[in-house]
């Protein structure tokens, strides 16, 4: 079966019928290429949770840790434009470490050991069942420093008309962007405990 979804911006009936790509950790990608969206792009990706249990609410840990407020207010406590995935888990992890550690602990972490579903598809899919709720806002883009091994990553705004041109990256912040660098993985190892 091809789940679809209309755009956030055009809405139905015109734009009511686009098809999702399911995502490796369960979500849909949904991509409108629809003409000019509010931030001046042709395209507006978005991800979205659409299993059974999402229509009741995060559920689970999710539900436990309050991230159904606590990550749109963390994105917006970043400001304006666009903040690279890493840069989101990394202020989560700082703001609830015990949280952070707990989803670790379950699910492990690339800082730790190459895993297929870690606390970062974890925390990620959470922010994209946000983004089909509209308190967040999601785009695809290149993975940076510790994170270029996706050679896509999320990207996340608190509204989905905020300027693509001002994202931040994680190695803009870091500067974590030679071989050695990303070896050590010191920062991830900071907060990853």
């Amino acid at each position: 079966m091809v789940e679809r979804m209309s755009c956030h911006f055009h809405g139905p009936p015109t734009y009511d019928d686009i098809a999702g790509v399911r995502t490796p950790d369960g979500l849909y990608l949904f991509e409108c290429t629809e003409p000019v969206h509010p931030d001046g792009h042709a395209t507006y990706e978005w991800l979205a949770d659409l299993s059974p249990a999402a229509a009741d609410g995060l559920g689970g840990l999710a539900d436990e840790l309050s991230l159904g407020s606590v990550l749109p207010e963390l994105v917006a406590g970043f400001g304006g434009g666009w903040y690279e995935y890493g840069l989101v888990e990394k202020r989560y992890a700082e703001t609830d470490p015990d949280g952070f550690d707990e989803m670790v602990r379950r699910w492990g972490h690339t800082a730790r050991e190459s895993k297929p579903y870690t606390a970062s598809s974890y925390l990620a899919g959470t922010l994209g069942r946000l983004a089909r709720e509209g308190a967040v806002a999601f785009r695809y883009g290149a993975g940076t420093g510790r994170w270029d091994y996706n050679s896509q990553i999320s990207y996340w705004a608190v509204t989905p008309d905020a300027d693509w041109d001002s994202r931040t990256t994680w190695v803009a912040t870091f500067g974590d962007d030679t071989a050695e660098a990303k070896a050590a993985d010191e920062i991830c190892k900071a907060y990853v405990r």
